[in-house]
């Protein structure tokens, strides 16, 4: 009982709690936000950012960010499907190089912050228009189409007629990163370079070869979202992943992940995804334009920054009790 209060206590308790006051009232309202076909659509569209949020979340954790995701994952997603529709290669190893070429991008990215000391924003900005243009000198922004049904049915499966692959794949990653940051060595160097990194480095954290896997993992994890996404539409499109650098941040921040580093988790980040899959749906739901999304999404991540600054900065905290002590 006591670990449940702690957890409604943190950021992605009370987002959790925002997910589902906002999806009561909407169905209040309409009358079909919580039904088992609107759940299912909602958590597989959440699944994609969620698996790129999940590769944020980790770069975040080291005081990082990868505004590469996008690029990444539409130009894996190109190599996949020019793998299974021109080279005629069976899905599976399809699949598997296309998402190895992820980890290799995202390699690029990791050697060029970790080893010449470059800021992660300049490097990835830069890395994402280089693998965007990538993608539309080979297209020329034309789609591949004629994606074999066995990988079409690999994303869009359902199984007991309710819960989607997709998120059955991005749970299990989940479980897997989860782990992965906990019980392993590598798991503590991440949260220990985020907290500190010179402190990391003195009592002999590898944080160069630590940032620059971190950064394979986020293209190898943004390369899998990129390679479902061409599996689910049976085709490749110039369009896929284009939308997934602020969502997937939105994702990391909201599930209690710091942009300093050293504090969040995956779990969060599912939290995270959720609310902004629940946004999403209760605009389209209510018929609202949707250009509110982008309105609303952005105050929400603005709430929660400003919230994890005030829990991190004991003096912000003590000024802000003096402002409402004295208003009284």
């Amino acid at each position: 009982m006591k670990k449940v209060l702690e957890f409604f206590k943190s950021t992605a308790g009370m987002v959790l709690l925002v997910a589902i006051f906002v999806g009561i009232v909407v169905h209040i309202i309409t009358g079909n936000f919580y039904t088992a076909y609107n759940i299912s659509t909602l958590t597989r569209a959440a699944s994609f950012i969620i698996i790129v949020g999940f590769g944020q979340t980790i770069v975040l954790l080291t005081g990082g960010i990868d505004l590469s995701v996008a690029a990444v994952g539409s130009v894996c997603s190109m190599i996949s499907a020019h793998l299974m529709v021109n080279v005629g290669l069976s899905p599976a190893p399809a699949i598997i190089i296309s998402c190895l070429m992820g980890l290799l991008f995202g390699a690029v990215n990791g050697a060029i912050i970790a080893y010449l000391k470059i800021t992660p924003f300049i490097v990835t900005l830069a890395t994402s228009e280089i693998y965007k243009g990538i993608v539309y000198v080979i297209t020329k922004g034309m789609p591949i189409t004629g994606v074999p049904e066995s990988a079409s049915k690999m994303a869009n499966g359902v199984i007991g007629g309710f819960l989607p692959n997709i998120v059955i794949i991005m749970a299990i990653i989940c479980i897997v990163l989860t782990v992965m940051l906990k019980k392993t060595v590598f798991g503590r160097h991440i949260f220990a370079i985020g907290g500190n990194r010179n402190c990391a480095k003195i009592v002999g954290v590898k944080t160069e070869r630590t940032e620059m896997f971190v950064y394979c993992l986020s293209g190898l994890l943004a390369a899998t979202a990129g390679v479902l996404m061409s599996c689910k539409l049976a085709s490749f499109q110039a369009s896929i992943g284009q939308n997934w650098v602020m969502p997937s941040v939105t994702a990391a921040v909201l599930g209690g992940t710091s942009m300093t580093g050293g504090i969040g988790g995956v779990v969060g980040t599912v939290i995270g995804g959720i609310l902004s899959g629940v946004i999403s749906t209760a605009i389209t739901l209510l018929r609202v334009s949707s250009y509110w999304e982008t309105i609303v999404t952005g105050g929400v991540v603005i709430i929660a920054v400003v919230m994890d600054a005030i829990k991190g900065n004991a003096a912000l905290k003590d000024r802000i009790k003096r402002v409402f002590i004295r208003s009284r």
